[in-house]
């Protein structure tokens, strides 16, 4: 009788058994909850660091150009990107040997350098890749900034323009009249596909912000897959974090490089 009832006493029932597994199952989830969100700041910390040596490689270009390069560059018919321009800067030498600005950017010479992979024009959170995507996009303007651009007068107000028979010269730093830490250059557009401009060779990968807010639309918006916001640099060099509950008036103003809007509030705070 003593044995039967020590033997009762090691074994667990069935309540006990649910019970542990349930605690087991919580704990993994948190611990899955947890690598999961060590793996995003890991992936924050990468898409910003490229986004540094963007601009890093947009202030080089302009020390030797004097000028920012073009976003793209429509009236030389060769539909060139910027992107295409800052490639000797970026640590890519090889294919920008290999890519001929003088010829359309998908001209069959350019075809094989325009499919490379360039690290540095990915976001590590982005969920779709393809040969010669990208998931940055230059910023050309805002329809949100000002009155000039609400009536369509000045669309092409940002840093990365396109060349047009208005205007056919790049943007230098003292055109940069709000200031260059208050006027985006580069912004994240992710997971955009080919037919999107989602290649880092085409210069339609520029962008005019004109819809509202951040995270809204990948198509021609700031949109990331970062929660709550997405990454953007300066013309500065800096590189910020925006909210996606940001003001669209100050996004706006942001995106313009001289519309002398206000947008220290709710910027730097």
């Amino acid at each position: 009788m003593q044995f039967s009832q020590v033997r009762n006493r090691l074994a667990f029932t069935l309540v006990e058994l649910i019970v542990v597994m349930s605690i087991i199952a919580i704990l993994m989830s948190l611990l899955l909850g947890g690598v999961n969100a060590a793996r995003e700041a890991t992936r924050r910390t990468e898409c910003s660091n490229h986004l540094r040596q963007q601009t890093l490689a947009l202030h080089n270009f302009h020390i030797v150009a004097n000028r920012f390069p073009l976003g793209n560059d429509v009236e030389a018919q060769t539909f060139a990107s910027w992107m295409a321009a800052i490639l000797p800067y970026v640590e890519q030498p090889s294919v920008a040997q290999r890519f001929n600005r003088r010829r359309r950017w998908d001209d069959p010479v350019n075809i094989d350098a325009a499919q490379s992979l360039i690290p540095t024009y990915r976001c590590p959170s982005s969920i779709i890749d393809f040969d010669g995507d990208t998931d940055y996009a230059g910023i050309i303007g805002s329809a949100l900034a000002g009155e000039p651009a609400i009536h369509g007068f000045n669309l092409n107000n940002g840093v990365l323009i396109e060349s047009s028979v208005v205007r056919r010269n790049p943007v230098s730093i003292p055109e940069i009249f709000d200031g260059s830490s208050y006027t985006i250059c580069i912004a994240e557009c992710v997971d955009r596909l080919e037919d999107q401009y989602g290649l880092w060779a085409d210069g339609r990968n520029c962008i005019s912000h004109d819809n509202g807010g951040i995270n809204i639309d990948n198509s021609d918006e700031i949109y990331s897959r970062h929660p709550g916001g997405a990454f953007v640099a300066l013309a500065d060099g800096a590189v910020r974090f925006l909210s996606q509950s940001i003001d669209e008036r100050i996004i706006g103003g942001l995106c313009s490089r001289e519309g002398r809007e206000d947008v220290s509030v709710g910027f730097l705070d």
